[in-house]
């Protein structure tokens, strides 16, 4: 249950988690970002201090770390609903697109290869809405 392992946190990674929620969900953050809005909140907090706690937060499954092939960064968002993301070749920017693998494919894959997977990231790319519509340069 996340609400019982946050009250376990030391409190920096509490107000880092804090940080990410409050931009929602569908909302990824480098951690220059995160950095930024939480100096501006709390003054005294240092680089690695955000590092250390997006570690651990990944690793208690309350945040999530977005890798996205061909983006110059990762990117941080709170743990929500699965689903996959949308990488704009265009701009860089990055969503959430509302999609699941169907039902079975992980396990059909896992023995049809005799690998056990555990996880799965699915990342879509092309040009995002924005960038179609914008006039071609030349």
């Amino acid at each position: 249950m996340p609400s019982m392992r946050v009250g376990v946190l030391p409190k920096n990674h509490r107000f880092v988690l804090e940080v990410l929620r409050e931009s929602g969900l569908g909302r990824h953050r480098t951690v220059g970002e995160i950095f930024a809005e939480s100096r501006r909140r709390r003054p005294g907090i240092g680089h690695t201090t955000i590092y250390r706690a997006l570690d651990r937060l990944c690793e208690m499954d309350l945040v999530r770390e977005v890798r996205v092939p061909g983006a110059a960064y990762s990117t941080y968002e709170p743990m929500g609903p699965p689903h996959a993301h949308f990488y704009c070749t265009g701009c860089g920017s990055i969503e959430d697109v509302d999609y699941r693998l169907p039902e079975g494919v992980l396990g059909s894959l896992a023995e049809r290869h005799h690998v056990a997977i555990t996880g799965e990231t699915l990342t879509f790319d092309g040009r995002c809405k924005t960038c179609l519509e914008a006039p071609a340069t030349i």
